[in-house]
């Protein structure tokens, strides 16, 4: 399962130069004024950037200043704090400003684990599969992951849920580049939050 455009050069491709990128990535917010410390806590921001341009600007791809202008809304509307946007609610809730200013129709819809209470896994898959098959980028939320290096404390959009043999790859644009890992190894670590959140344009 995958999204309509989910391959390189099709995802939100963002132009800067020769570079074509997967996605967005937070330190192109640098430019703006945006310092390092908050820049490092913008991955949710960059997520939502990358939403919002699959959803709202399918046919062309977006120069870098383009992308950076919408990213530098975004990141004053969501406001960042110590710990990054930190769960799926509280973008939810930061987003009310988004859509009332921008007139954007989004319903959303949630799956949230925390220490107390976890889903099972063909929970989390079944949500996955079901943003994907309305082609729409999850947003996964994550705070510890040991064995993850790359969901440590970090958010980002999947773009495609791949079976490969008994496991099932998953496939996200983060920093601008396409990484892959396997639900079941992220989902057997010790975590302490994950959240998993999709966009429907109404």
């Amino acid at each position: 399962m995958k999204l309509t455009r989910s391959s390189y050069k099709e995802f939100v491709p963002v132009i800067d130069g020769q570079k074509t990128y997967y996605g967005g990535f937070q330190n192109s917010l640098e430019p703006m004024g945006v310092s390092k410390f908050y820049r490092d806590r913008s991955c949710v921001v960059t997520a939502f950037t990358n939403v919002y341009f699959y959803l709202f600007h399918k046919e062309r791809s977006i120069d870098i200043d383009t992308y950076n202008h919408y990213q530098y809304y975004f990141f004053r509307r969501l406001r960042p704090f110590v710990n990054g946007v930190a769960t799926v609610g509280r973008l939810d809730r930061r987003l009310k400003l988004v859509r009332e200013d921008m007139g954007l129709k989004l319903r959303s819809k949630r799956l949230v684990d925390n220490s107390i209470f976890k889903n099972p896994l063909a929970k989390k898959l079944a949500f996955i599969e079901e943003a994907l098959a309305m082609d729409t980028p999850p947003i996964l939320i994550n705070w510890l992951s040991r064995d993850i290096r790359l969901m440590r404390n970090h958010g980002v959009c999947i773009t495609e849920l791949n079976k490969l043999g008994p496991k099932h790859e998953v496939v996200v644009s983060s920093w601008g580049r396409q990484y892959r890992f396997y639900l079941e190894d992220f989902d057997k670590q010790a975590r302490t939050y994950t959240g998993l959140i999709y966009f429907i344009k109404e």
